[in-house]
């Protein structure tokens, strides 16, 4: 799966019909599929059985804040707005009070969710 201008993937799949049918900005190009890398775009291709699909947060997030994230905090970010009902059971002190802040404010921005309850 290859990021486009952190807009569109690119990437081959086994029934681009199938892809064009439910999304219909995608195209198809060259037996591979080109589609805009939106939130709902990803939820439909994950739920299409194309599982990595990275989220949108990777690209399009300006990751506010004192500290700059870490990769595995950026990738535990990932995760939960990838999946809306999930524990985190990362190591104590790697970050995930703060990768779940950084979620939560990409998903509420996204006008997906109106309340966070991060314990």
């Amino acid at each position: 799966m290859q990021i486009i201008q952190d807009k569109a993937l690119l990437f081959s799949a086994p029934n681009p019909a199938q892809i064009t049918a439910l999304i219909p900005k995608s195209k198809v190009l060259d037996d591979q599929v080109l589609v805009n890398w939106g939130f709902d775009e990803v939820q439909l291709l994950r739920n299409l059985g194309i599982k990595d699909v990275p989220s949108p947060i990777l690209g399009r997030y300006d990751w506010p804040g004192v500290y700059t994230p870490f990769e595995h905090q950026r990738t535990t970010a990932e995760f939960l707005t990838l999946h809306p009902r999930c524990f985190v059971f990362n190591e104590a002190g790697t970050g995930k009070t703060s990768a779940a802040a950084w979620a939560a404010d990409y998903l509420m921005r996204q006008g997906r969710v109106k309340r966070v309850l991060i314990v």
